[in-house]
């Protein structure tokens, strides 16, 4: 992120205390995450400790320091989708995507993660792309769903 990018940011949201919520937001909207070099600069133009964004940034669960993708990309390895399935479709996406689970592809477009449960069993194997639902799944439905999301 540039300096004037951040500038723009923080003359949206204003320089006073209750704005860092906002500005932290915008930031990670825009770069997929809150690097290091940003709340270095943030800390700086408004005078704030780096240890207290770096508080807010690990206190929030909306909030990661480290990079995602654009879409969440969570399949279900729970016992139900485990029994069904889960392990496959975890290595097709892994092969698809050609990243490892826990990881962000090199286009920042997917984060592939593994999850213990998406509370909709009688739909397993299941997968959730950002808030949509694949239940029912099988390896041959992976590729035709990532489509949709490129």
């Amino acid at each position: 992120m540039t300096k004037e990018e951040l500038d723009n940011i923080i003359k949206g949201k204003g320089i006073d205390a209750p704005a860092l919520l906002g500005i932290l937001q915008d930031v990670q909207k825009q770069e997929y995450c809150l690097p290091v070099k940003t709340l270095e600069m943030i800390s700086e133009k408004m005078e704030v400790p780096i240890s207290r964004l770096y508080g807010l940034a690990t206190f929030y669960k909306s909030f990661t320091l480290k990079p995602v993708g654009r879409h969440a990309l969570n399949v279900c390895l729970g016992t139900t989708c485990h029994v069904r399935g889960g392990p496959h479709i975890m290595n097709r996406f892994k092969h698809l995507l050609h990243v490892r689970e826990g990881a962000t592809t090199s286009d920042k477009k997917f984060t592939l993660n593994a999850v213990r449960c998406l509370g909709c069993c009688a739909l397993a194997p299941v997968v959730q792309i950002d808030n949509d639902t694949y239940g029912k799944m099988n390896e041959r439905m992976a590729p035709i769903i990532i489509k949709g999301y490129e």
